[in-house]
């Protein structure tokens, strides 16, 4: 198990480190320009990306409890959620394109630091017995969820996130 959070931690720094190399090889004027995203501009993919590490941190403690409870269980709720597929694609893309307007050029970095470290901290609250206990998700909600999901995938998410946008960013 020590295994997972070697691996996890290392892929949460690589990460970090290319996170931090595209912010700084963006100018500001270039975070409002659009990306290969329709649609979304650099600044708001590059928020849509990180938001998948701060989500993140919120959806631990709720998987871990349901990794406690029978598997079945959590497939109602991914179901229910699934339902709800098209006012949860508008909400994600209002809040990208909101934050991305709040969130300045410095605290873009700040904000995803914080949220890796968080990430780092909460690697160390996994039991060995964890990190292969899960629960269901809405598949239509991202095409990084997979049905069932495990601790350890999930902690996998936000790169798999992340490295699914890097290309949309437009540099210039």
């Amino acid at each position: 198990m020590k295994n997972y959070r070697e691996t996890i931690r290392a892929e949460l720094a690589a990460t970090r480190k290319v996170f931090h190399a595209l912010l700084d090889s963006l100018s500001e004027s270039e975070l409002g320009r659009k990306s290969y995203n329709p649609g979304w501009s650099n600044g708001e993919i590059l928020v849509h990306m990180m938001f998948g590490f701060i989500i993140l941190t919120a959806l631990l403690p709720l998987a871990r409890l349901w990794a406690r409870l029978p598997k079945w269980t959590s497939k109602p709720f991914a179901w229910l959620l699934n339902a709800f597929t098209g006012p949860f694609n508008w909400i994600n893309a209002l809040g990208a394109r909101g934050q991305a307007r709040l969130f300045t050029y410095t605290r873009l970095g700040k904000i995803y630091d914080w949220a890796n470290s968080q990430l780092m901290k909460q690697i160390d609250h996994i039991q060995d017995d964890e990190w292969e206990r899960g629960m269901y998700y809405p598949t239509r909600w991202d095409p990084n969820f997979d049905e069932f999901m495990t601790i350890r995938e999930l902690f996998r998410y936000p790169v798999k996130h992340f490295n699914f946008h890097l290309d949309q960013i437009k540099r210039f």
